[in-house]
């Protein structure tokens, strides 16, 4: 039996005593594991067993391959010479068919392609049409008339050129594509090397023999929308890495992303503006446009984040190779540029530069454009990126003078100079 004031207790509403605020959960709950999450996330759009079911498998509405959407041709230089597209295009050189499957080598060798492209009827109207080409090498994009437009870099880095739309008339056109059989850090032993080549070598003499498998050449036409849902869930999947454990704003992240993987699906297209509008719960509302970059922000900010390509001028591959690749690396920014009018960029060897204006007269045109638009800074001090140990003083100073004397007028950005030497610092 109870005294007056426990059965007075007894009797008094929790709600009463507490307010609204809830004493248990109103159903079991488990603890989180952000492991566990942050797996689910990875899977959602990466390949492996789930990518016919994943963000992956909307990424495009419908690809061509082969006759006669698709039609091609290849020359193979003599050698391990590196001819012109003058050379590659003359008359008197034999292009014969290929196709998907296909293997292409030896390392350091340079094969041309004919590349005859007819867009379908049926998806004439359509906005982003893309050719897909991945030989796991690098390779630029040349105009029939001889301009070069782009690189690619292969192993599904950068493996789209986006179709003009002057393309888009249902007849045959033509595009040339020009590979180098090798990979963006060289013809390292084994499998190749860095990010999405983890278990290579790369200072190691290099394999001379090896051969590369041209995997993809399709038109590709891109949901839109569902290529940035995967841009979208990258940047949510980055930030619950890069976020303290336990923290409120990995914890964001991480019910955000369980939240869109939870809403897709892979059979209603519709899901995905959905997802999008989720993502905005973390990315804010205005992930369509360059305000992205302001919300939150203080307008005095004087730290900026500008695009590089750190180009060795001699690494893993030959001085001939180095000038192509500057080719295609800085095209590729004036490419983005006219998409991403945001974009800032800047390079600092003088040398590269040099190569450009001499061998490569159209992507020289097309930097001075991006330079006089302030969105393409050449900020060199020196002639190369160099080392500060191997040379001599008398070097050194070599360096700094023939490299401003180039710049001229520019300000100096110092580059970045490996290994430091301690008589220097």
């Amino acid at each position: 039996m109870c005294t007056d004031y426990e059965c007075q207790h007894e009797a008094i509403p929790a709600s009463t005593v507490l307010g609204s605020y809830p004493l248990r959960a109103r159903a079991p709950v488990g603890k989180r594991i952000a492991r566990l999450d942050k797996n689910r996330i990875a899977n959602f759009y990466t390949p492996g067993q789930w990518e016919k079911v994943n963000l992956l498998s909307v990424l495009s509405e419908a690809v061509y391959s082969g006759e006669p959407h698709v039609k091609l041709s290849v020359w193979d230089a003599p050698g391990l010479t590196r001819p012109s597209f003058a050379e590659a295009s003359a008359s008197s050189n034999l292009y014969q068919d290929t196709k998907v499957g296909d293997k292409f080598g030896p390392s350091w060798s340079t094969h041309w392609f004919k590349v005859l492209l007819t867009i379908p009827l049926e998806v004439l109207a359509k906005s982003n049409i893309e050719l897909h080409w991945d030989c796991g090498n690098e390779a630029t994009v040349w105009t029939e008339d001889g301009k070069p437009l782009q690189g690619l870099t292969g192993r599904g880095e950068r493996v789209e050129w986006i179709i003009p739309d002057s393309f888009k008339d249902g007849k045959e056109h033509l595009i040339y594509i020009e590979m180098a059989c090798n990979g963006m850090f060289g013809n390292g032993p084994g499998r190749p090397i860095f990010k999405n080549n983890a278990g290579g070598d790369s200072i190691q003499p290099p394999d001379p023999d090896k051969y590369f498998p041209l995997s993809k050449a399709e038109i590709v036409i891109v949901d839109f929308q569902a290529r940035m849902l995967y841009m979208d869930i990258i940047a949510i999947y980055d930030a619950a890495m890069e976020f303290p454990e336990d923290s409120w704003q990995q914890h964001k992240a991480l019910s955000v992303a369980t939240k869109i993987i939870n809403i897709f699906q892979a059979n209603d297209r519709n899901s995905i503006h959905e997802c999008r509008q989720i993502a905005q719960e973390f990315l804010g509302p205005n992930i369509n446009s360059t305000e992205v970059y302001q919300q939150g922000i203080a307008k005095d900010i004087d730290v900026f984040a500008i695009g590089h390509c750190h180009i060795d001028t001699c690494w893993l591959w030959p001085w001939a190779e180095t000038k192509r690749k500057v080719a295609r690396s800085w095209l590729n920014q004036c490419d983005l540029m006219e998409r991403y009018p945001e974009l800032r960029f800047a390079c600092s060897q003088a040398q590269q530069f040099k190569w450009l204006k001499e061998e490569y007269p159209h992507a020289w045109n097309c930097v001075k454009a991006k330079v006089e638009e302030g969105k393409f800074h050449p900020i060199g001090g020196c002639w190369v990126e160099h080392d500060t140990n191997i040379p001599n003083g008398e070097s050194l100073v070599r360096q700094f003078l023939y490299g401003q004397r180039f710049f001229e007028i520019i300000p100096p950005g110092w580059h970045e100079p490996f290994p430091h030497a301690e008589n220097l610092l």
